[in-house]
């Protein structure tokens, strides 16, 4: 068995721990605790052991992802209990320091006449960063869209006076609205933010460059900068994740299609895995409003823009 508080490894029969002095619980106790850990969504664990390591695991209410501090295995919540989740990957953080978080957001609000000074007019509220966790939802989508353009056909005559005494009689130009039908389809990588109360975090229009993500590491657990678990499991996020990138090709095509009218959208989920992502949060104050930017920690680039 291993060490409630610690997790270092002691006999089965310890009372209480050899290494830190922290009492154990009694076996019996330890088998009606992992009846426990297996439960519905719905109910609050106050305690678990790590899967891969046995350590034990402390989740906060709400949460239905956690990293173990010990081994770096992370666990979710699905409709059968706690489980562990086989694909977990990280982003590394390239924009460590806040002066290169500060210089990216100030290119980005002079970037037009519109923002010209904004950031030196600014007062910077609140900027940190933190390892964000996003569920990954890997799918293709289909869309069949309808969009109206404008015919002309001609038709009838119309006088056009030559003179005094004459006239012309010219053909006519009528403007009909024709509606036509499209099909686009494509992949995505599209992600769900795993923190329902922190929307705030859910670009609707910014996908993630993952091509140097990485398997998540026991030390990425301890790292300086916080790791945040999720409160959204994997069957809740393909069934938002669905609705979200159906939303995002609508929009999509809207700004592509001149005259769009209305799509449908099928999403056909491939794969879904869990990666954390270097995100900094900065809020700024401008004449009793706040701006905040949220940026992408790993390839630098401003991912939305949230005014108050």
């Amino acid at each position: 068995m291993y060490c409630r508080k610690c997790g270092s490894k002691i006999p089965d029969d310890s009372l209480f721990c050899p290494v830190c002095g922290a009492p154990q619980t009694p076996i019996a106790e330890q088998t009606t605790s992992r009846k426990t850990n297996s439960v519905s969504t719905g109910t609050v664990l106050k305690e678990m052991k790590c899967p891969n390591c046995g350590a034990p695991l402390n989740p906060q209410p709400g949460e239905a992802m956690v990293v173990c501090p010990y081994c770096g295995t992370s666990i979710t919540l699905g409709s059968e209990g706690w489980t562990q989740v086989m694909k977990h990957y990280i982003l590394d953080i390239k924009v460590q320091m806040k002066d290169q978080a500060l210089s990216i957001a100030r290119a980005y609000l002079d970037r037009s006449i519109l923002h010209r000074h904004l950031f030196e007019k600014s007062e910077v509220k609140k900027i940190d960063v933190s390892y964000m966790p996003y569920w990954i939802i890997d799918a293709g989508y289909s869309a069949q869209y309808k969009y109206k353009r404008e015919e002309v056909q001609p038709g009838g005559f119309v006088g056009v006076p030559m003179g005094r005494g004459g006239g012309f009689m010219g053909p006519t130009v009528n403007m009909q609205t024709v509606v036509e039908s499209g099909t686009d389809v494509g992949t995505v990588k599209y992600p769900v933010i795993a923190i329902e109360s922190m929307n705030i975090y859910q670009p609707p229009d910014y996908v993630f460059n993952l091509e140097n993500i990485r398997t998540l590491k026991p030390e990425d657990s301890s790292n300086s900068i916080k790791m945040l678990n999720g409160s959204m499991g994997e069957e809740k996020a393909r069934v938002e994740g669905k609705v979200r990138i159906a939303q995002w090709e609508i929009r999509r095509l809207q700004k592509r299609v001149h005259g769009f009218l209305s799509a449908d959208v099928n999403v056909d989920i491939a794969d879904i895995y869990l990666v954390h992502i270097p995100i900094w949060y900065i809020e700024f104050v401008h004449k009793d409003k706040n701006l905040i930017l949220l940026l992408d920690g790993h390839n630098a680039t401003v991912m939305e823009e949230v005014k108050d």
